[in-house]
C-alpha cells in the first residue's frame, strides 16, 4: 500500500515502483518541446517523504552500479571533517 510509510527493506527497484504506482496511474501525453517539469513535480509531491527518499536512494545506487563502483557499508555515509581546537 503506497499510502503508509512502511516499506519492506528488501524491496528491489522494480517492486518498489510497481508498489508506488499501485493505487493511481499517472500519465501525460505532450510534445517533448512543451513537456516542462510540472507533471514530475506534481507526481513526486503526491508521494510520501519515505517513498521520495527511497526512490532517490535507489537512483543513487543505480548510478554507482552503472559506473562499476562497489557499494559497501561505508559508501553512502555522511562525510565530515573533525578538527581539534585548542585555546591559545
Amino acid at each position: 500500500d503506497c499510502g503508509n510509510d512502511t516499506l519492506p527493506a528488501n524491496l528491489d527497484s522494480n517492486d518498489f515502483f510497481r508498489l508506488l504506482m499501485k493505487k493511481k496511474i499517472w500519465e501525460r501525453m505532450t510534445l517533448t518541446a512543451k513537456a516542462g517539469r510540472s507533471f514530475d513535480i506534481e507526481f513526486w509531491q503526491a508521494q510520501t517523504a519515505k517513498i521520495r527518499f527511497r526512490a532517490a536512494f535507489d537512483m543513487l545506487k543505480e548510478v554507482y552500479r552503472l559506473k562499476g563502483k562497489k557499494i559497501n557499508a561505508d559508501t553512502f555515509r555522511l562525510q565530515r571533517t573533525v578538527e581539534k581546537f585548542k585555546q591559545a
